[in-house]
């Protein structure tokens, strides 16, 4: 790559992020582990709050549960004491005999002792020994406050000291009243102090937990684990003290027991002056968030460092890759398929690869650093290159000096380059030279791919419609524009029968002469398939061209070896006569066309309001039957088929009725190709199949039931499997059903017709040959394919008796097929001239109106009762609704 020394525009070029990508990386890493610092710090803090908060939750939840358990034990105490109490005051006579001793005794339990006193403070009975100690308190306060005190609350148990043993303890107070009310004695029953420690040391609350019990005026009851000597002492005054306040509270305090700050939870008793307090310190509590800080901590300082390794490394690999970016950078720019230059913003060349050099045809030495852009088109002037195309590259490159522009030069040798050219910050431009000759062409080939046909080279729908809509907004007052929508006539045979290569060739001839037919302002275009249409822009001549169109497509062409003698159907609306509107007018055509191909084809109609009528009824009829199909809304009747030799009902032809509720009797021929065309057909030919089977099963053992098949229906695949699916369900033999399919069906001659057949032919099923000699009759296929019947059209039958030759045609049918063991069956016998005839031929049997029409099933049932069959052969006619 040539460029100019050391220039500091191509060096500050060449050199890249380098340091500055550096700094980025080690301002990236401080910051990351700032904020691992952060995250790390704001954690430890958050866990250690939540450690104590649910600490505090859980002291609080057992001094709840503790309180809630003292309450109902105080409950329990004073419904016993007032029990007790009533039962002396009933025997206070006996109240110092040994009966009444052992009744304190049994009352007492291991919930604390009873102590009766009289009125002078005597103990005059107890539940703890007997004999009794002789301990008088009529002297003390508690004893005459306790006789002169009638408003206090004897549930309420009162903290004093036990004045039997002398400890201090809880104790309930009960006065006993004689008949006159009069006060006969007190009742005292002291709590054990044991009994609080005994539930306090069967909780586990974990390392170094207490539990306390305390008076509301602060007074320490007990404490576990002990802490005997200072039972009795009042920490009102202490740090204790906001436990007292509420009713319950969670909070730190420092412990006067042991002089730590501990976590507490105090709650106090519903119905007692009484406090429960469990705590724990708060080292013990955040044991465990010591073990967590450490373990976030080093979490912390091994991210930090990981972090520290990561980017220091990517910062020595930007740094090892900088050196060797600026020589991939010299090797890339010289290998580019684009030619590269450079300019600064006096316009002098800086820098230029040699691809640069190649797409311009300039030897070797021809441009060097610092030339101004004149001195290059001097160059490219000596190369030979147009100087015109130059000056005007020239003039567009200075007219977009400040913006990106891209311009295309076609040089004289057919190659086309692209010459783009973006500005750089703080001033000059790079340019870049790309070949795209290839990609001209591809494009080319893109645009005619997606606007026209790939096999006939003539526009395609989309390119027609757009046509189509510009020829009809040029349409002036007085100008008429016609449509024409042609369908090339039994395409598809030829396409079935003598392969696609052949239907291509067709098409491809076709198109030609369409193209060659119309004038210079018309238009052909193909819109798929078979499928042709041509847009005349002047329609004052249409009839004339439409024999001519004709008489061109009519004649013979040779493909491939075979030769052919197409002919089409054609549909044409007229503009503005019919409509203005791309859609509507293409409608109008289509309908058009479809009325041409109902009419036998080969032929061309305009398009008449009738036929939009016509549409439309049908459009309501497919609505009906798509109804009726999933309603089920037919029935079957059942056409016997007799042998003309017993003269007995061989089998019947299943026939499908429909009676429409408001239209009446629907002919067959009117919706079977309806349900062919809208997709319905294989759905209403398996119900059929289904009942005829279903029916057929009824009947006496030699006879079979014949069912149509749809050349839709029988090319499926899953066909055979269907067949032995309706078989399976219904239980009829296979060897008693018979198959109806058509000659169009066998024309194909295809692997897969043949495949179907021999499935068939596996399960048992008879396949008959209906409406034989009326198409594309061919002896062949009565030897390829396995046909077990032959099914005489009705119309060699009608004419059997007037006409030698139809006589002559059945005559060779019946030795055909017996030639093939096969049987032969006549249609639309109505006269018994016509049978015994037919017997004289060797016809094996019959079906018509001489013997019976289509009946319903279960005129059917009442026809097969009889035995004679021949003698129900007297000329009848089926009613007009069968």
């Amino acid at each position: 790559m040539a460029r100019v020394g050391w220039n500091a525009r191509a060096r500050s070029l060449l050199r890249g992020p380098g340091n500055a990508s550096v700094r980025w990386i080690v301002g990236i890493g401080v910051l990351l582990i700032a904020a691992i610092s952060i995250v790390t710090a704001w954690m430890i803090a958050d866990g250690r709050e939540r450690v104590l908060r649910n600490a505090g939750r859980e002291l609080g939840n057992t001094a709840l549960l503790l309180a809630r358990q003292f309450d109902r034990t105080f409950d329990t105490l004073n419904a016993d004491q007032s029990d007790t109490a009533s039962s002396l005051e009933q025997t206070f006579p006996l109240a110092k005999a040994l009966s009444t001793h052992t009744l304190l005794a049994l009352k007492a339990g291991e919930l604390g002792d009873f102590d009766l006193f009289d009125t002078s403070g005597a103990l005059i009975n107890s539940s703890r020994g007997w004999p009794l100690p002789n301990v008088e308190i009529g002297a003390h306060p508690n004893f005459k406050r306790w006789m002169a005190d009638y408003e206090r609350d004897e549930a309420e148990a009162e903290f004093i000291r036990d004045p039997v043993l002398g400890g201090l303890t809880l104790t309930l107070i009960k006065r006993l009243r004689g008949p006159t009310r009069a006060t006969t004695g007190v009742l005292t029953r002291t709590i054990p102090n044991t009994w609080y420690e005994n539930l306090a040391s069967s909780i586990v609350l974990g390392e170094d937990a207490s539990i306390a019990i305390f008076t509301s005026g602060g007074t320490l009851v007990t404490r576990w684990p002990r802490f005997t000597q200072a039972n009795g002492q009042n920490f009102l005054d202490s740090e204790l003290k906001p436990l007292f306040l509420q009713p319950s509270i969670t909070r730190r305090v420092n412990s006067p027991f042991d002089g730590r700050e501990r976590l507490a939870a105090a709650r106090m008793l519903t119905k007692q002056p009484v406090f429960v307090v469990v705590s724990r310190s708060v080292n013990g509590v955040l044991s465990s968030w010591w073990r967590e800080l450490w373990v976030m901590v080093a979490v912390a300082c091994a991210s930090a460092l990981a972090v520290a390794v990561v980017l220091f490394q990517l910062g020595r690999q930007i740094l090892r890759q900088e050196t060797d970016l600026r020589k991939r950078y010299s090797i890339a720019v010289d290998n580019m398929a684009q030619g590269l230059s450079l300019f600064d913003s006096t316009g002098r060349l800086l820098l230029f690869n040699q691809r640069y050099l190649d797409l311009y045809g300039l030897p070797a030495g021809a441009l060097k650093p610092g030339m101004r852009t004149f001195e290059i088109v001097r160059q490219l002037q000596q190369a030979g290159h147009d100087p015109h195309l130059l000056e005007s590259y020239r003039a567009f490159a200075l007219k977009h000096a400040g913006a990106r522009s891209a311009f295309e030069v076609e040089f004289p040798d057919g190659r086309t380059i692209l010459i783009t050219r973006e500005p750089i910050p703080g001033g000059g431009w790079v340019t870049t030279d790309e070949e795209i000759t290839e990609r001209k062409r591809s494009d080319s080939r893109i645009h005619h791919l997606a606007h026209y046909d790939d096999l006939t080279g003539l526009p395609n729908r989309s390119s027609f419609r757009k046509h189509l809509g510009e020829a009809l907004n040029l349409i002036e007052p007085g100008d008429q524009l016609a449509l024409l929508y042609i369908d090339i006539d039994e395409f598809k045979i030829v396409n079935d029968t003598l392969g696609h290569p052949v239907g291509d060739q067709l098409l491809q001839a076709l198109a030609d002469r369409l193209r060659n037919c119309v004038g210079p302002d018309d238009y052909v275009a193909r819109l798929g398939g078979d499928e042709f249409a041509v847009v005349m822009a002047d329609a004052s001549d249409i009839r004339e061209f439409v024999a001519k169109l004709q008489a061109t497509l009519r004649d013979s062409i040779d493909c491939a070896g075979q030769v052919l003698s197409p002919d089409a159907s054609i549909g044409i609306a007229l503009a503005p006569d019919h409509s203005c509107e791309v859609d509507d007018l293409i409608a109008k055509a289509d309908l058009a066309l479809y009325a041409a191909k109902a009419e036998g084809r080969r032929t061309y109609r305009f398009f008449m309001p009738e036929m939009d009528v016509k549409a439309k009824a049908r459009h309501e009829l497919a609505t009906e039957l798509k109804r009726a199909v999933t309603e089920h809304d037919f029935r079957l009747h059942f056409q016997p088929l007799v042998d003309l030799n017993s003269g007995t009902i061989a089998g019947c032809e299943a026939l499908l009725r429909w009676q429409h509720p408001v239209r009446g009797f629907v002919s067959p021929a009117e919706f079977i190709p309806l349900a062919e065309d809208i997709g319905l057909i294989e759905d209403l030919g398996e119900w059929v199949l289904d009942q005829a089977c279903r029916v057929a099963v009824g009947w006496p053992a030699s006879m079979t039931v014949a069912v149509n098949v749809s050349p839709i229906q029988f090319r499926r695949a899953t066909f055979p499997l269907k067949v032995a699916a309706a078989l399976a369900r219904t239980g009829l033999a296979a060897h008693r059903l018979e198959l109806e399919i058509t000659e169009a069906l066998l024309l194909q001659d295809n692997e897969s017709t043949l495949a179907i057949l021999n499935q068939l032919r596996d399960l048992g099923v008879k396949i008959a040959l209906d409406d034989f000699g009326t198409g594309y009759s061919s002896l062949s296929y009565l030897h390829r394919f396995p046909i077990d019947k032959i099914k005489i059209d009705k119309s060699f039958v009608d004419t059997l008796t007037e006409e030698a030759g139809s006589a002559t045609i059945v005559r060779a049918i019946v030795q055909i097929a017996a030639a093939g063991n096969k049987t032969t069956l006549a249609e639309g016998v109505e006269t018994a001239a016509q049978r015994d005839l037919l017997r004289h031929l060797g016809c094996q049997q019959m079906q018509g109106y001489l013997f019976s029409p289509a009946l319903p099933e279960d005129a059917l049932a009442r026809l097969i009762g009889n035995a004679d069959a021949e003698t129900q052969t007297a000329p009848r006619r089926a009613p007009a609704s069968v």
